[in-house]
């Protein structure tokens, strides 16, 4: 978005169309590299509002894209299957984005989330007041990935990590106002990415569904771990640009 919408939109969400020294000096931070939304303090993602008073990284458009296909994915399949107690897993939440919008665009679902940083957690409980979600429909975990994880998911969310630290100089000098723990991967991309997929068919019910996020430039890589860790149903998502990068790995069902 160019820098003058930025601006109206600024003017008109946050100061109601009017002029102030408040709004002048927040069109000067927005200038020296201050994201709109943190001035916002929230965005809208897949209907619901998305709070970011705690910084937490801010909840990109591609990622919006994608999930609004899980969505109306796994609507199909409750009516399908009849399915009861709709349950999902939303790994590396962040601001809690993608397991919010599960929450609040498919009713009667019940979902975990998993957060490295405790921080985050009220940032998480801030937004499911905000959307006024039943806490009893939220599980919130802070620490390991899978650490605190005993259940079986009918489908299995994830945005983890995937820049290598050796670009670190390169990435955040543009994203500097955001987390690095959002961005940076352990080692060279696909520690998460490996991680996730060795331990999917364990959480994941039989026709269970995982949907896991990757940089575009990942693509061929993404599809060697799957195979490699025994997946034969598989396919991907593309962005609004047609670039693939999103795999959707199903668990298949066993036969007798």
């Amino acid at each position: 978005m160019k820098f003058e919408k930025k601006v109206e939109q600024l003017r008109i969400q946050k100061y109601g169309g009017k002029e102030s020294k408040e709004f002048l000096n927040d069109v000067i931070a927005m200038a020296n590299g201050e994201p709109l939304e943190y001035l916002l303090g929230e965005v809208r993602f897949c209907n619901a509002v998305v709070d970011l008073s705690l910084r937490p990284m801010i909840p990109r458009l591609e990622t919006e894209y994608w999930v609004y296909q899980v969505i109306n994915e796994c609507k199909n399949q409750i009516l399908e299957k009849g399915t009861k107690n709709f349950k999902g897993l939303d790994l590396f939440s962040g601001s809690g984005n993608v397991g919010i919008a599960l929450l609040k665009n498919i009713e009667g679902s019940h979902v975990t989330m998993v957060e490295i940083d405790e921080r985050l957690k009220k940032q998480i409980e801030i937004s499911l007041i905000k959307n006024r979600i039943d806490p009893q429909r939220v599980i919130i975990c802070t620490g390991d990935t899978w650490g605190n994880i005993c259940e079986e998911y009918d489908v299995i969310t994830a945005v983890p990590p995937y820049v290598p630290p050796s670009m670190i100089d390169e990435v955040m000098n543009d994203l500097h106002a955001e987390p690095q723990v959002a961005f940076f991967d352990k080692e060279d991309g696909f520690f998460y990415h490996k991680q996730i997929l060795h331990n999917a068919k364990k959480f994941l019910k039989e026709g269970g569904v995982l949907y896991l996020e990757f940089d575009i430039t990942q693509r061929q890589a993404i599809e060697d771990l799957v195979t490699e860790e025994g997946f034969s149903t598989y396919s991907f998502l593309r962005d609004p640009y047609h670039h693939e990068f999103v795999v959707k790995v199903v668990k298949e069902v066993l036969t007798s």
